[in-house]
């Protein structure tokens, strides 16, 4: 089966590299930038500023450091404003951006020692200055996987806290400005889980989703979920798979008091409980109701493995869904958009052009102008021979 695996992973190398040279872009990008550092960087996060433009949160190694944080401004035209790197000694990534009322920026993430991770949270001001940062050192283990600003400089930040990384609990907790916890709570304690996605709701309160699994079970499911201000829960919505792996990447709210989630679906195709288990992996669009109700649920498969990182629903009521295609026997391998209506039929699609092994589209976010910017390829790994951070601003799908 290890044979199977690296025969497959090959043969998706050849095609990407086939690929990259056949796919052509969208006529309709407004712009395009890509970093073109010789070495590993990545783009992990992206918001519409609110001094104008956009602010990307990603990672590069710097000479002969490990990752580092790398934080860059850019105007509505693509222009450069500034750059930043910050970090540690350590292996430093960063997941997510948020920012406040000030104009200044949160951004959350890992730091990574000795193959031991430690959240690790930065504050800037709006030039990029930086103001702190902050490890939790704690006995249990902890990650913090996504931030939402509240009023007055305060945040909340969810992830995964346990005994250890393969036994974690569904975590949230609310910070003040100097970045100390001033609450924190984990939900359905009999399960093992990771909160990797919140939203805060314009009717107050929280939608979060995240993965959940049975104790000794190989298996995992996506979960929605809504809370009040306080982390109270208000309904749960266990979307079940039993024997296949899924995992939410992003929640997104809708105008009708819906909600969608994105992410990937893992069909196991020999033992999921064996040494090296082979998973075919299909993006997974769930819809689900303000009350909780799972309205539906559909999975979208390219003969291939694809998977959805992000979504965000545009002005006339239908989503973009951002993640990678990867139909290996058609050769066509790299980002994917895919635009679909309010009840989840396809509208259309965008295959991006693949400049690396494993570049996905991996944030989607509206723009002011009617238009939406995608960024990838996500979070990569140290020792790839070459990835670069890249931003796309589209003027319609």
């Amino acid at each position: 089966m290890k044979n199977l695996k690296t025969t497959y992973l090959l043969l998706l190398i050849f095609l990407a590299a086939l690929s990259a040279t056949s796919v052509c872009q969208p006529t309709n990008i407004s712009w395009q930038k890509y970093s073109q550092i010789y070495g590993v960087d990545f783009f992990t996060d992206v918001i519409e500023d609110t001094n104008t433009g956009y602010t990307v949160a990603g990672a590069r190694k710097v000479k002969s450091k490990s990752l580092e944080y790398w934080i860059l401004r850019y105007n509505t035209n693509g222009d450069t404003i500034w750059t930043k790197t910050l970090g540690t000694e350590n292996k430093d990534i960063p997941k997510r951006i948020a920012q406040l009322g000030d104009k200044s920026y949160i951004l959350v993430g890992s730091s990574e020692k000795e193959n031991t991770n430690t959240p690790f949270l930065v504050k800037i001001d709006e030039n990029g200055s930086e103001l702190w940062q902050k490890q939790f050192t704690i006995d249990e283990y902890l990650s913090v996987e996504d931030i939402v600003a509240l009023d007055e400089g305060n945040c909340v930040i969810v992830g995964g806290k346990g005994s250890d990384p393969a036994n974690t609990k569904l975590w949230m907790a609310a910070m003040n400005g100097k970045g100390e916890i001033v609450w924190e709570k984990t939900f359905m304690d009999n399960l093992n889980g990771c909160i990797k996605s919140i939203k805060k709701l314009p009717v107050g309160g929280f939608a979060l989703t995240g993965s959940v699994a049975e104790p000794g079970k190989n298996d995992c499911d996506i979960l929605a979920f809504r809370t009040d201000e306080e982390g109270k829960e208000e309904w749960f919505s266990w979307i079940k798979t039993p024997g296949q792996k899924a995992w939410p990447a992003c929640i997104c709210c809708s105008p009708d008091s819906c909600f969608m989630v994105v992410g990937w679906k893992g069909k196991c195709l020999n033992d999921i409980n064996s040494e090296n288990p082979v998973f075919d992996f299909d993006m997974v669009l769930n819809k689900i109701s303000c009350h909780g109700e799972i309205l539906w649920t559909k999975g979208f498969d390219r003969e291939g493995s694809e998977g959805g990182n992000g979504v965000t629903i545009r002005p006339d009521g239908n989503f973009i869904v951002a993640g990678i295609k990867a139909t290996s026997f058609l050769g066509k391998v790299g980002p994917w958009l895919l635009h679909v209506d309010a009840d989840g039929n396809e509208l259309d699609e965008k295959l991006l052009q693949l400049h690396f092994n494993n570049d996905q589209a991996s944030k989607v976010i509206n723009t002011l102008d009617g238009g939406f910017v995608v960024i990838g390829p996500g979070i990569q790994e140290e020792d790839n021979t070459r990835s670069d951070g890249w931003i796309m601003k589209f003027s319609s799908f």
